[in-house]
């Protein structure tokens, strides 16, 4: 079963230790629509849909990634049979090695009725 199959009408609530939240919305099969409650990155957006890929790993687990259109790409790891989810998110920065700033983080997900 898909994430969007198992999870499509419902919000989910994701929080990350590094202070940044939001609510998920998985909207079809191919696009997603996330809004941030918590801290946000200088100049982004605070509402975005993306169009995503996701694999279902078994026992209540989903890989998720997405590329938005600053460039920022993320890799999600939500385990909903734990409640935990696990990103690394990457973005262009000309500062950084390989021209690519990166922030690994963990945190709580539930899902909202």
């Amino acid at each position: 079963m898909t994430i969007y199959e198992t999870y499509k009408g419902k919000k989910v609530d994701v929080d990350y230790e590094t202070g940044y939240h939001f609510i998920i919305e998985y909207l079809s099969e191919n696009e997603l629509e996330w809004t941030a409650l918590g801290k946000l990155a200088k100049g982004a957006p605070s509402k975005e849909k993306e169009p995503y890929v996701s694999y279902d790993l078994g026992d209540g687990k989903f890989m998720v990634n997405w590329i938005e259109e600053s460039g920022l790409v993320l890799s999600q790891i939500a385990d909903f049979a734990n409640g935990k989810v696990y990103a690394f998110m990457t973005w262009p920065d000309d500062a950084a090695r390989g021209h690519r700033g990166q922030l690994l983080h963990k945190g709580t997900l539930r899902v909202l009725d």
